[in-house]
């Protein structure tokens, strides 16, 4: 900028008049110019002089800017950034964005990241001049390590767990460790501004994983208008140590969206526990809020994810539309007429968030006519049955603060196997217990049919659930029945068949 500046400055002053009788001035005439020479020299022009001052003082106020550094210094720079730091520039007006995505033949600033990043099988091609542009070397580069990042971590899925028939926990848990995911919370305003948090703890258990936050200042609902999660996904990855490079940019997925109207929300549902310090609710689709008795702020969050499809739902999806899982084919029998009503596994589990509380599997179930009600209904613990449970049921929480529990609220999960072995239905969500219904309740054994008797009931557009436990003078805890429903619309969408 200096050496512009001076140019125009000395460029001005050799043509100021700056003695009389100067040789370049005796000698210009100009169409209205009748004067004399020694006229002209006594009287010399102050145009010129004006110019030169006038530029001089705009240039001593004005400074430069990130818009006055030529294209070859701004690439010098951003030849020092990273990815995420190139991503983040090229978002800066559209000539950064120009110069960081390698539009221009003369820039190579992803050629690097590239060769470090990529498969092998590419990095070879390009060095041996296979490559096709070098514009196209960014979305290239990102597109291998993603399709590379996915072909490492899906390794880890390739078997079911005979016990739940979804994929193993221990699989599933290390797809999620080697990929390195984490998860967002969105506050999204009226604005469709967002405001993330970054999840302080998950844990993985048989059918399903519990993310948490509860590191917020001051958050309150009443302004927000959707609630996002999304998982996070980075992409760049160091070959050696197998985890994600620091600071590596990451893809989303949006893996829910609620609607949130909390004012509205909090006056019709009431919370499902509460403790001298926090109320719980309950929201569809397993999210649970926690607000601060005094103030109303947001506590913790937290939600279950079930195991099924997670690592697709975490990895295929974009930050707009979820991933769709593949929906089984429709299946058809003329010659079973209770095809779709038999040969189904249950598995349910209440836990924590981190310990189990009760869990169970059920095998071979049958419903040929007890039918009712729009559901097909499966009995999983008959009335004269029992099973205990060994814990309390109980909901312990922390915040960065403080911590507690709520009585008689736990997370239940449930995976339901059809007959051909395809998942029909799952269930991960906060639940409480309730002192049970004794008007037309289903029949219990009397000796635990008593005011002690307690139930747990889950609901949704597929399937309903129904458990009763009762505790004994001695403080133990049995189960006094429990019914699987599932409903005659989505038996009958999965089967082609005619169920009432």
């Amino acid at each position: 900028m200096n050496r512009h500046k001076n140019l125009m400055v000395n460029y001005l002053s050799s043509h100021k008049s700056s003695s009389p009788g100067s040789g370049e001035h005796t000698k210009r005439k100009t169409p209205t110019d009748t004067t004399s020479g020694s006229r002209r020299a006594s009287n010399p022009p102050r145009h010129g002089a004006q110019l030169s001052s006038k530029f001089s003082s705009r240039m001593s106020q004005r400074k430069a800017t990130v818009h006055d550094i030529p294209d070859e210094v701004l690439l010098k720079v951003f030849s020092f950034f990273g990815a995420q730091d190139l991503i983040l520039v090229s978002q800066v007006c559209q000539r950064w964005r120009n110069l960081a995505n390698d539009k221009f033949v003369y820039s190579s600033l992803w050629r690097p990241i590239f060769l470090k990043y990529a498969p092998k099988s590419e990095v070879e091609a390009s060095r041996a001049g296979d490559f096709t542009s070098v514009s196209h070397l960014k979305t290239t580069c990102i597109r291998r390590c993603v399709e590379q990042r996915n072909k490492r971590v899906f390794r880890n899925l390739r078997k079911k767990s005979p016990y739940t028939g979804i994929s193993q926990q221990r699989d599933v848990e290390k797809a999620l460790i080697d990929s390195c995911v984490f998860w967002q919370l969105a506050f999204v305003d009226a604005s469709d501004n967002e405001m993330c948090i970054q999840n302080d703890d998950v844990s993985v258990h048989t059918m399903a994983a519990s993310v948490r936050w509860y590191n917020f200042s001051g958050q309150s609902l009443h302004s927000t208008k959707f609630l996002r999660i999304y998982s996070c996904n980075p992409i760049f990855f160091d070959a050696k140590k197998g985890c994600a490079v620091k600071d590596s940019p990451y893809q989303r997925s949006v893996l829910m969206t609620f609607p949130l109207k909390w004012s509205s929300w909090v006056g019709t549902n009431k919370p499902i526990g509460e403790n001298d310090t926090v109320n719980l609710y309950c929201l569809p689709r397993g999210l649970a809020i926690a607000v601060w008795k005094d103030g109303g702020e947001v506590a913790f969050v937290c939600v279950g994810l079930h195991l099924h499809h997670l690592v697709d739902r975490c990895l295929r999806g974009n930050s707009l539309e979820p991933f769709c899982p593949p929906v089984p084919p429709v299946l058809t029998d003329d010659i079973d007429s209770a095809f779709g009503l038999h040969g189904y596994n249950c598995t349910v589990q209440l836990r924590t968030m981190k310990q189990q509380i009760w869990d169970q599997q059920f095998r071979g179930l049958n419903c040929h006519s007890n039918t009712g009600g729009g559901y097909a209904q499966f009995i999983l613990i008959e009335p004269h049955e029992r099973q205990i449970i060994n814990k309390a049921i109980v909901f312990p929480w922390k915040t960065e603060a403080f911590k507690g529990k709520i009585k008689n609220a736990c997370w239940l999960d449930i995976t339901v196997i059809d007959e051909t072995g395809e998942v029909f239905w799952t269930v991960s969500s906060l639940v409480c217990s309730k002192t049970a219904q004794r008007a037309g309740a289903s029949s219990l054994d009397f000796d635990y049919c008593d005011d002690n008797s307690r139930s747990i009931d889950f609901i949704d557009e597929v399937g309903k659930f129904h458990l009763e436990f009762s505790e004994t003078d001695d403080q133990d805890m049995y189960i006094t029945q429990a019914v699987l429903g599932l409903t005659l619309k989505a038996i009958n969408t999965r089967f082609s068949s005619s169920c009432r």
